[in-house]
């Protein structure tokens, strides 16, 4: 007479042989999303921050533009621009621009009110309007994201 374990022991065909490799898989298989959505919000923090640091690399030279525009109007003296002040029609295209020097446009004289010469010493005008547009990249090897921001600057 057989033994009621040895019977059953017999009867088994190995399904939870087959049920551990299907859950091996799709733990294989989670895994491997899982490491492709961390790659996936990896490059795009990566964008992120290039992006950001060209942009603030922007900013930052067109503040030290307007910090230098406010020092000579403060001393008494015209700042140079990029275009003619009587020049009211040039039409300035930041999307191909690629220079690190800031560019500088005095706005008030293309208005009828800029023209007015009260009082006569140009520091004490408080009618001068400047355009200042700065270019920048996130790193200067290798750049992968740039920034152009244009301000208008009251000194």
């Amino acid at each position: 007479m057989k033994n009621h374990s040895s019977l059953s022991r017999s009867r088994q065909s190995g399904a939870v042989l087959y049920v551990a490799l299907i859950m091996l898989i799709l733990l294989a298989l989670i895994g491997v999303i899982a490491m492709q959505v961390a790659s996936l919000q990896e490059r795009m923090s990566a964008n992120y921050h290039a992006g950001n640091m060209a942009f603030q690399n922007a900013e930052s030279a067109a503040r030290l533009q307007e910090r230098d525009l406010d020092a000579l109007v403060n001393a008494g003296r015209n700042p140079p621009t990029n275009v003619a002040p009587t020049n009211c029609t040039y039409s300035f295209d930041a999307a191909a621009w690629n220079s690190s020097t800031p560019f500088v446009r005095r706005l008030d004289l293309c208005f009828s009110w800029g023209a007015l010469d009260l009082p006569a010493d140009e520091a004490e005008r408080t009618d001068q309007i400047y355009q200042v547009t700065a270019y920048s990249r996130d790193r200067p090897i290798f750049p992968s994201s740039e920034s152009v921001v244009d301000t208008v600057f009251i000194p």
